[in-house]
């Protein structure tokens, strides 16, 4: 009985011999051109999904950092950052449910910050609560809530962007306060959380509502522009949510958390330019590394063509040749691997640093970005041997 290992041997090295190894790399330097130009392809493909994972990523920030089960939004609500405000009365109204434990108002702002370096302003999401009633799961928000008692007092992003707001985070830790104002108001950073940048906004606020009305008195109290609800033990949120709405005017939505969070993807990748473009950069990069190995394929078959025709009159089959130059193109991306996945990760370093974009992608879609490249391998492998299967051994020779 044949042992796999022996199968896999046969199928790359026919005849004993490592036909495919030796024909591609042949000609040194057109093997490392082709190499660099597949890389180049498969480093497309990886930057792109980067790219996207991270944008689904980053717009769900906010919504991941609330603890609630289910999120009651305006019935106008787009997203995140343009939602109208609701009556904060509908939230209490809910709070009577027996199944609810407990409620938090979130109110949701773009308000003009001013650059503790540079003193330009720059708009930053500002995000108000009762300060009573924590609506974040981030543990340094909970130990910090307390602070926001205090009218001057916010708690900053320090993810955010410090060219937009100024160096606020190492300046608190020198310091342990960063004075600047929001609205031209007077605010004090009495601590940090990490929440991260988004898409639409490159820095956020914690303020209580009290702080908000006195740095945009145009924003009513009773306002607010999402309500979390925290469930009891035991609750099923999708039973509840068929309650909740029965319960509540037909002006807002009742959503699960998870409902809440695939929304929001849903506008980003598919209401905006995002979707679109990181799937043009991942056909882009199909394309040029489909083009690189067809080149390089067809180039060896027309190079050894009378070998080919050789080959066929001594009895070897179609199929055998076609076999070889398959192998060929799974060596190509065998060999470009390691540097696609090294350089895409040094990108996604570059890009993280630069950006605040979490770009990283998981071995799954590793895996899938590879299942592709094999795809457009084989492609391009039997577009190359269209050659062979009119080799007439008469008509070379």
């Amino acid at each position: 009985m044949k042992s796999p290992l022996t199968g896999i041997f046969t199928a790359a090295a026919p005849l004993g011999i490592p036909l495919a190894w030796r024909q591609l790399t042949r000609d040194r330097k057109r093997f490392a051109t082709a190499v660099v130009g597949v890389t180049f392809g498969v480093v497309l493909m990886l930057y792109q999904v980067g790219l996207y994972t991270a944008a689904n990523r980053m717009v769900v920030f906010p919504h991941t950092a609330l603890k609630g089960e289910i999120v009651i939004t305006s019935r106008n609500y787009e997203y995140f950052y343009a939602n109208r405000p609701f009556s904060k009365r509908i939230l209490y109204q809910v709070q009577g449910v027996p199944e609810v434990a407990s409620v938090a108002p979130l109110g949701i702002d773009f308000l003009k910050w001013k650059n503790t370096v540079t003193g330009v302003d720059k708009e930053i999401g500002v995000l108000s609560v009762n300060p009573s009633q924590n609506p974040f799961l981030l543990p340094d928000v909970a130990e910090q809530f307390a602070l926001l008692t205090n009218g001057e007092t916010v708690l900053f992003d320090a993810h955010s962007k410090e060219a937009d707001f100024g160096n606020v985070g190492a300046a608190f830790r020198k310091q342990g306060e960063v004075i600047s104002e929001i609205e031209h108001s007077r605010v004090r950073v009495k601590g940090l959380f990490s929440l991260g940048q988004t898409l639409a906004s490159t820095g956020h606020v914690i303020v209580s509502d009290q702080t908000l009305g006195r740095i945009h008195p145009r924003r009513s109290a009773n306002m607010i522009n999402v309500g979390v609800v925290n469930l009891g033990p035991g609750a099923d949120p999708a039973e509840l949510r068929a309650r909740i709405r029965a319960l509540v005017p037909a002006d807002v939505r009742v959503m699960t958390a998870a409902e809440f969070r695939a929304e929001e993807q849903e506008f980003w990748v598919s209401r905006t330019a995002i979707g679109f473009i990181c799937l043009a950069g991942m056909l882009v990069g199909m394309l040029v590394g489909g083009i690189v190995v067809y080149q390089i394929l067809y180039t060896e078959v027309t190079d050894h063509l009378r070998e080919y025709a050789t080959l066929k009159a001594m009895g070897i089959t179609d199929r055998f040749l076609f076999r070889i130059v398959i192998t060929e193109a799974f060596i190509l991306l065998l060999a470009v691997a390691l540097p696609s996945t090294l350089l895409a990760a040094a990108l996604f370093t570059v890009t993280k640093t630069g950006s605040g974009m979490p770009t990283e992608v998981t071995a799954g879609e590793l895996l899938a970005v590879f299942a592709l490249a094999a795809v457009m391998c084989i492609i391009a492998a039997l577009l190359a041997t269209r050659k062979l299967k009119t080799a007439d051994p008469a008509d070379i020779f």
